[in-house]
């Protein structure tokens, strides 16, 4: 019997992504294969996984680009990367972006279940909960691409901070719902704030510079909508 634990693995040699899957399934867990980095990111989006086998070198995404656009969105979604690619300045930069393991081609099977388990056990203890994983968020006029920062409304490209396009984000992939300022701030600075009213105030400043970037007419913002003493509500 399959476990309920699901894991991805993105693989572009179609023979090592054959024989990894098998001992996964082996050690029964369930098995999506990604190829390259398009069914990477359309797996991502489309389904909840558990672990994430990711690759280096693949055909047309670099796999630390697919590393750093999961980050963006998911910070606890655990990642190995199983890689030829063995120099010590490519692990770091693995591991600074957000890798939780580094396993080296060729490897033995039995250290990869090893790894694997202790990584779904962790992250079994610590409750996280993960969530889809987007290339590019699309709602109303807007655009974002996850992965190169860019945020285009009605194709055109609009420059802004990082922490803008953070916030701009967080609304796009909850439209239409009114958005607490407590919760906003804490998913967008991931921290928490000791009161109310450093919330409300940090939020006012950069909600009133986001507006002056995305919407038509400031004095009467049609897309990000303040609802009184509560929180914000992105019109999508």
């Amino acid at each position: 019997m399959k476990s309920e634990k699901n894991i991805l693995v993105v693989e572009d040699s179609e023979r090592l992504n054959d024989f990894i899957s098998s001992q996964l399934t082996k050690n029964n867990y369930s098995v999506t294969q990604a190829f390259n980095g398009k069914q990477a990111f359309k797996n991502l989006k489309n389904s909840y996984f558990d672990l994430v086998i990711l690759d280096i070198k693949l055909g047309d995404i670099d796999g630390l680009q697919i590393l750093k656009t999961i980050r963006s969105q998911d910070k606890t979604l655990p990642v190995m990367i199983i890689s030829s690619i063995s120099d010590d300045e490519t692990k770091i930069e693995g591991f600074r972006i957000g890798c939780d393991d580094y396993l080296t081609k060729p490897f033995y099977a039995n250290d990869m279940i090893m790894r694997v388990n202790r990584m779904i056990e962790r992250s079994k203890i610590e409750g996280f909960q993960h969530t889809p994983v987007h290339q590019v968020i699309s709602a109303g006029p807007f655009e974002a691409d996850i992965a190169s920062q860019a945020l285009k409304k009605n194709g055109n490209v609009i420059p802004m901070r990082k922490k803008y396009f953070d916030i701009m984000v967080y609304f796009m992939k909850h439209p239409n719902i009114v958005i607490p300022f407590r919760t906003l701030y804490e998913q967008v600075w991931n921290k928490e704030a000791a009161d109310q009213g450093t919330i409300e105030s940090n939020l006012y400043v950069n909600i009133r510079n986001l507006r002056m970037l995305v919407e038509d007419d400031t004095t009467e913002p049609s897309f990000i909508q303040t609802v009184r003493h509560t929180g914000y509500i992105f019109v999508a």
